[in-house]
């Protein structure tokens, strides 16, 4: 009798397999042609950590606190500052961080005090080696800069 019941049921999976092609089959194609089109993006997509460039001062309001690096589940936050006068404020000078091992959770940017990191929309990182992914974020706004 299970053999029987097999049969029913794998000739059942067949028709319901073919009902969902056929639906599908006159539907339009939603393939992008990716190098020729680009993908467009959702509102909340979130991609790499980046700065915020204020256009009050034209730069970064990163004052090198270190939450996000405390903050950061992976690790993966170095940030570095100096005081340029002894009773003056800290100023980030270098913001390293590994992208290759990121989660992109979203802490680093909630907890920042000064607003000054944000998601970026870029999606085409790609690199030739594993250091290509740890990234100077300082270095990379400046070069954007000019």
């Amino acid at each position: 009798m299970s053999y029987w019941k097999e049969i029913i049921y794998g000739g059942w999976s067949l028709v319901e397999g073919m009902r969902v092609t056929f639906r599908r089959l006159y539907r339009p194609v939603v393939t992008v042609q990716y190098p020729r089109q680009r993908v467009e993006l959702s509102p909340a997509y979130r991609g790499h950590i980046e700065f915020v460039r204020f256009p009050d001062t034209g730069t970064h309001k990163c004052i090198a606190c270190g939450q996000c690096q405390r903050m950061c589940p992976s690790g993966l936050i170095k940030v570095q500052g100096i005081k340029e006068r002894a009773k003056g404020k800290k100023v980030g000078t270098h913001y390293v961080i590994d992208f290759t091992r990121c989660s992109l959770c979203g802490l680093c940017v909630e907890v920042c005090p000064t607003k000054t990191l944000k998601f970026s929309k870029e999606y085409e990182l790609e690199g030739e080696s594993r250091w290509d992914g740890v990234i100077d974020l300082m270095a990379r706004l400046e070069e954007s800069q000019s």
